[in-house]
């Protein structure tokens, strides 16, 4: 499992575009089945993720402030579990993080 958290801030990387990061994803999900999830804080993350081959069911919006962050990782734990027992990551992995984001 990669798990991808950013703030969205172009680090101005001159060695990655988009679409060789997306073929670098794409490699590793088809051969060797790899999850990756994709967590943004004050950017569109579907799009953003979009761009480098993920997709929505593997994306999140939180707030990047320390309930936020917690909230991240304590819902990282079920998918993480799950990738362990060998089991799917499920669709329901970024509910809580989406739920904090909304009320607040």
């Amino acid at each position: 499992m990669f798990v991808i958290t950013t703030d969205g801030m172009e680090n101005a990387s001159h060695t990655y575009d988009y679409d060789k990061v997306k073929k670098m994803i794409e490699k590793r999900k088809e051969k060797d089945d790899w999850e990756f999830l994709f967590i943004g804080a004050n950017i569109d993350a579907v799009s953003v993720a979009s761009r480098v081959g993920i997709g929505a069911d593997r994306t999140a919006n939180y707030k990047a402030d320390s309930k936020g962050t917690s909230t991240v990782f304590e819902a990282l734990c079920a998918p993480i579990m799950n990738m362990r027992k060998g089991c799917a990551v499920g669709s329901a992995w970024a509910e809580e993080i989406e739920n904090d984001l909304a009320s607040r």
